[in-house]
Parts: C-alpha cells; structure tokens; sequence
C-alpha cells in the first residue's frame, strides 16, 4: 500500500503514509515529524526491530530512514498502545523489517530521480536460514559536482545512505535467533573561499540479536538483545583553529518476552524490559595550535530504566473481547557530577559541581492498560479503550519539526517525567462485503 501512494520525488515512505491516517497530523511539508492526537514528536516511539529510533528524518526532514524495499510491516499504535510498549506518551510505530526469502535468491531496485536503492535477499542454507541486504544512497553530490567546479561552491556537497541487514538461523524446531541492523548517515560538506571548511554528518545506528525458543505449543520467549543510538556532529576548520559540537543519545537494552495460550481464545503474555541511557546533550571541543580544550566527559548523562508488564487478552462470549494489561516502570538518573558553564562568546567560564543527593534521582510509575471490543453485528463494533502512560526522556527542540540539531535530555532532579492519560470511544463498521472501513472514534487525553 505504501508504494501504491503518490511518492515525493519517487521515494515510497512509511511515514508519509502515517501522516494521512487519522488522528496524525504531519510536522510540515519538509518534515517527517508527526503528532499523534494533540502529543509531540517526541512522544512517539518509533521503533525498527524493537530498537528505538531517534530521529527519522533524511534531507532535514524531507524523507525518513526507512527504506520501504527493507521493510515487511508496519504497526502504529494511537495511545491505547499494549501493556508491552512504553516509555512515551501519545504513539507506537513498530516497524519490522523482512526476514529475508530462505528457499531462493531474489532482488530489488529501483533508479530514482535523486537516489537509488538495491535489496538483495535468499538462503544462506535452504529452508533453515536466510539473509536480506538492502541499500539506498543519494547521489545529488555527484549530480551537481561538475556544475559546481571553477565556482565558489566547489567542494560543497549533501548525501545520505541507508543500510540495512538481517540474518536469521534456525537451530531447531524449538529455537531460531535473529539478527538485524540499520545503519545510516547524512553528511553536509561546506568549504568557503577564505579558507573555513565545514562538515556536518548525523544518523542512526541500531543493532538487534533476538533468540526465539518454544517450550511447547502453548508457549514460547523472545529474548533480545538491542543497541541504538543517533548523534549530530558539526566540525569546522579555519586556519590553526579547529572545533567540534557533538550532541548524541545511546542506549543498551535488554529485554525477556513470553508468550503463553491457555486456549484459542485467551492469550497471556508478560516480560521484562532494561535500559541503560547515556546522554550527551552538548559536548564541545576546539583546538588552536597546540592547546587543546575538551568538556568530553563533563556533560555526559546516564540512566537506568526498567519496566515489568503483564497482559490478558481474552473473550468473553463471543461478542466481547479484552486486553487488560498493566506496566510497571522504574527510572533512576545517575550524574552528572559536574556541568560546565559557558559565556556569551561560547567559551567555558566555569565548571558547577551539582549537590550530593542531585546525583541519584528516581522515579516510578504504574501504568494500567485496558481496551475492549463489543461486536453490535458481523460488519459493525464498539471499541472503548484507557490507558496512562510515563515518558522519562524529552527532545529539546527549537522548532516543531525533527530536525537534527535537537537535543534528547533525560529527566532529572528539576526536570521531572512527562505524564499522560488517554479515554477513547470509536464506532467502526464495514461496508461492500469488507471493502471499506468507516470509523468514528472520540478521545479525551490529558498531558502532564
């Protein structure tokens, strides 16, 4: 359905598609932000093969980082999200990548107007394993470099490229690991007559291992293994002087998830979920001749982050159905000992050493999930749903699109965690035997 859409410039894009469903307004034209009933980009979890993705634009918000060619499915959850997801306020975008074709070798392109793209996918052992590789570069730098040599903007350049992989083994009939990863980089290349050279590059990089294994047909675990991170760069060189502002966020992950099915028409599943943060909202290095100045390790943010959930999804009769489910979390801000303090030119001036008990601060929450579904008739239903949810993170943004130079802080001693709560009530119904889908919904939701 996505690349059955009009694309800008040729470019098929899930999250453009997400823009036209309701209850999501997009960021702009030149954004590939989003906002989910009234919550901010930043409320969003975005997710690639359950590894957190921070920031979803290429080209400045013109066109996000996924690679439709890559790509099996898509979920998105608009608040009433499951007990198993947390950590924001308003939205889940869940995206999962192809497993790649375990029986034969096939391919994929496409040459458009400013970037192509090649997927490759087949059997590393037929039946039993298999791999998927798919890239996308832009090639406006090579496009326009002729017309810009012997002109002031020689050596001026921007391109972004994607990479994304995924493996997947199977051991046995009880137990198959996978393992998949996205890479992926804008570069802007800058460099003036009187000598300044300018380089800004920033991205994503995600990594997920998960072991599959079923204990029986009524129940089976995932257990992951996740690293992510995203981080912005501008580097600049003028004669002796040399500096460098580096923002960034990254995170380990770990996460046991099971599954359990008394019978068809009950589902329990519960699990645990770690995270360790490391935050760097601003770090700031020069060099002139030989001195050389680094707030490296002063600015650095660390926190833990820890969730526990359950959730039962049952039947009662055959016109009722819930998913009753409730999340636990707990967070705890360790550091920074120290912060530095900066002038209006820009420089140090001084260093603040923050107060013993800031060092460690906590916070908990529990969040109840509940959604139920009454069926009025074969093509019509009510659904009513309720959900409270934490955010411990926030995007220090200078304006309403995702742009790269955003900074991801954590929540601390004065900055406390974000809160929500979500009521909604929708009326569904069919049409021309399923064809068409015609909902009504209603919702009141309340931030903090």
């Amino acid at each position: 359905q996505v690349k059955e859409l009009p694309a800008l410039m040729g470019e098929a894009d899930v999250i453009r598609t997400i823009q036209l469903m309701p209850g999501v307004k997009s960021g702009g034209e030149a954004s590939v932000g989003f906002y989910v009933r009234g919550g901010g980009p930043d409320q969003n979890l975005v997710l690639l093969d359950e590894a957190v993705v921070y920031n979803t634009g290429h080209l400045f918000g013109f066109f996000s980082v996924f690679n439709s060619d890559a790509l099996k499915n898509t979920t998105l959850h608009k608040g009433n999200m499951p007990a198993e997801y947390g950590g924001r306020l308003s939205s889940v975008l869940d995206v999962q990548m192809k497993e790649g074709n375990n029986k034969t070798f096939s391919g994929e392109g496409g040459l458009g107007i400013i970037s192509s793209r090649l997927t490759l996918e087949g059997p590393l052992q037929k039946n039993k394993s298999s791999f998927l590789i798919s890239g996308r570069r832009t090639y406006i730098d090579v496009l326009v470099k002729p017309f810009l040599k012997g002109t002031e903007f020689e050596g001026n350049g921007y391109y972004f490229y994607d990479l994304n992989t995924k493996f997947n083994y199977q051991f046995s009939d009880k137990d198959r690991v996978f393992v998949s990863g996205y890479f992926g980089r804008d570069v802007f290349d800058y460099k003036s007559l009187d000598g300044l050279s300018f380089n800004m590059p920033w991205g994503n990089a995600t990594a997920t291992m998960r072991w599959n294994h079923v204990f029986n047909s009524k129940l089976f675990m995932n257990t992951t293994a996740i690293y992510n991170s995203y981080n912005f760069a501008a580097n600049s060189v003028f004669e002796t002087f040399e500096s460098q502002f580096y923002s960034g966020v990254k995170d380990w992950n770990g996460k046991i998830d099971l599954d359990f099915f008394p019978n068809p028409n009950h589902t329990l599943k519960g699990g645990v979920n770690y995270t360790f943060h490391t935050f760097t909202p601003y770090t700031f290095k020069a060099k002139v001749g030989e001195v050389d100045f680094s707030n490296d390790d002063l600015n650095k943010q660390y926190a833990h982050e820890l969730a526990l959930y359950v959730q039962d999804e049952f039947n009662i009769g055959k016109k009722l159905k819930c998913n009753i489910g409730l999340r636990a979390s707990g967070y705890a801000q360790v550091g920074p000992y120290r912060t530095t303090v900066f002038g209006a030119n820009g420089l140090p001036t001084d260093t603040l050493d923050y107060d013993a008990n800031e060092k460690i601060v906590t916070y908990t929450a529990l969040e109840p999930r509940a959604n139920f579904r009454y069926t009025l008739s074969p093509v019509a239903s009510l659904k009513v749903g309720i959900a409270r949810t934490q955010q411990y993170i926030h995007l220090v943004s200078n304006s309403g699109s995702t742009l790269p130079t955003d900074l991801w802080v954590p929540s601390t001693l004065r900055t406390r965690p974000q809160q929500g709560i979500q009521y909604s009530l929708g009326y569904f119904q069919n049409f021309a035997n399923d064809q068409f889908e015609a909902s009504v919904e209603v919702y009141y939701k309340d931030l903090q």
